[in-house]
């Protein structure tokens, strides 16, 4: 468990956490959650590359790939009449 900011270091330097360790610890955190961040990015563009890289089964067949057809629209409603009374 992580010592509080003002319990004493767990050196036994007889100092509070953040005058003594913490800043050691956040910069040893910091380190580990950067090198993850970075594994995770190179992990992550090497499966891009490979599947850019892995033909299409359109591809292995020999045909072209068609965009797909546009949906129909159903025509608009008519209008319907007012029944408004004008003045004569």
């Amino acid at each position: 468990m992580k010592p509080g900011r003002n319990d004493p270091c767990p050196c036994g330097s007889g100092q509070k956490y953040k005058k003594c360790c913490a800043a050691k610890d956040e910069e040893a955190n910091k380190a580990a959650f950067v090198a993850q961040a970075a594994a995770e990015s190179a992990a992550q563009a090497e499966a891009e590359v490979a599947a850019r890289t892995t033909p299409s089964p359109t591809a292995v067949k020999g045909t072209v790939a068609r965009p797909a057809p546009k949906p129909v629209r159903a025509p608009p409603a008519p209008a319907r009449p007012t029944m408004r009374k004008h003045a004569v």
